[in-house]
């Protein structure tokens, strides 16, 4: 890891010894100092002062008084603390960043849009409407670091993640308790597959890519960055990291939501034929979604997924045949072992087709395709009787 001295504006590298430090969070504009601008001369502290006038630097210099003012001699900024000419090391920056924020003591968060002159609590404020919320980057640098201080566009405070934890939330979408927590941290943490997956549903990348591999440090988990191959697949690759390190199910449980069966217009049903999402704004109405709990408040989890290398995922599941609707009588519907926050009486569910028979699969094996981009909600009971198959999932899109 390599840090900027916020006294001398030296970089230097540190492996396991890196000594305490700040971190910035910021949306990118086109005038910004690369690592080259900062390799080029080792000290500028008799320059500090000179760099202050030049735009270019202004944010650079200010970061680093903010952390000077903290007791801190050393910072990360991405702009010049990675080299970017090196693939390698821009694939290990990026899988590390996560890691970075999360180990950062204080993470300042400059809102170049936002004013200092207005109420932030206010509904309209230019702080509520701030493009730092809606990029994908920023999404873990405002939850991986314990504390998040918001700067104006004046370098002046607004305030901390904590303090405006409610605001945060209207805006987000981000539960309360989130902010609040000082050590979320990846799978580990009580949050559901889909409703970290929700926080990601309005926000937006310069590189298409870049919209799942933002999200690789939220779910602890590490894949090759692979630019060019578009948002889509990147994030299907994503969810299949993902169904290698949980057994969660909400990470099929994307789509329209809620609805019953009953309530579904024909209009509605959205032919899906992927098991993953293709892009977070499918999950946008399932910041709700958590794992199925037993009566006495413990978790039912299912047993872990199989990733097969021919496209399909085995997985049990409880799959009933789907009577009460006509116009889907082709279809059955797979019980997720999910539930609504709230709401223990009914599970979530989506519909999906079996397949005669598949080439190269024994013929005593189920296999199924998701059929519709549409979640439903069913009574607890009615799940509960449907019989535990081992199935197999085409995960093919």
């Amino acid at each position: 890891m390599r840090l900027l001295n916020t006294s001398t504006l030296e970089l230097k590298s540190f492996d396991q010894d890196r000594p305490q430090y700040a971190i910035l969070s910021h949306t990118w504009t086109k005038d910004e100092p690369s690592f080259e601008a900062f390799v080029a001369r080792k000290h500028f502290s008799r320059r500090i002062a000179r760099f202050r006038k030049r735009k270019k630097y202004v944010k650079t210099v200010m970061s680093c008084e903010l952390a000077k003012k903290s007791g801190l001699d050393w910072i990360w900024i991405d702009t010049c603390c990675i080299d970017k000419s090196s693939s390698t090391e821009l694939a290990e920056a990026i899988n590390s960043m996560y890691a970075w924020y999360e180990a950062a003591e204080v993470c300042f968060a400059y809102l170049r849009d936002v004013s200092d002159r207005e109420d932030p609590l206010s509904g309209n404020s230019s702080f509520a409407r701030s493009r730092w919320f809606t990029r994908g980057w920023t999404l873990q640098e405002l939850i991986a670091p314990r504390t998040v201080e918001f700067y104006s566009s004046n370098w002046l405070r607004i305030g901390s993640k904590w303090e405006y934890a409610a605001t945060i939330e209207r805006i987000t979408g981000i539960h309360q308790r989130v902010l609040k927590d000082p050590y979320f941290s990846g799978l580990a943490s009580p949050w559901s597959v889909a409703q970290r997956m929700s926080w990601a549903a309005n926000r937006r990348t310069t590189r298409p890519e870049d919209l799942a591999y933002s999200l690789m440090g939220l779910f602890s988990v590490q894949m090759p960055l692979l630019y060019g191959e578009g948002a889509q697949k990147a994030l299907v690759r994503l969810q299949g990291e993902v169904a290698k390190s949980t057994n969660d199910q909400s990470l099929f449980a994307w789509g329209g939501w809620p609805l019953s069966l009953e309530d579904i217009a024909e209009d509605e049903l959205i032919v899906g034929g992927s098991l993953y999402a293709q892009h977070p704004s499918r999950f946008s109405l399932c910041r709700d979604i958590i794992p199925l709990r037993r009566n006495d408040g413990g978790l039912s989890w299912s047993s872990e997924f199989s990733l097969l290398n021919d496209g399909y995922l085995r997985i049990k599941l409880r799959i009933a045949e789907n009577t009460s609707r006509l116009d889907m009588r082709e279809t059955h519907v797979a019980f997720l072992e999910c539930e609504l926050m709230g709401d223990p009486d009914h599970v979530v569910g989506f519909f999906v087709h079996e397949y005669d028979r598949v080439e190269g699969m024994p013929a005593n094996v189920r296999v199924y395709k998701r059929e519709f981009a549409t979640l439903a909600k069913f009574p607890r009971h009615i799940a509960l009787q449907a019989p535990l198959r081992d199935v197999f999932l085409s995960s093919m899109y």
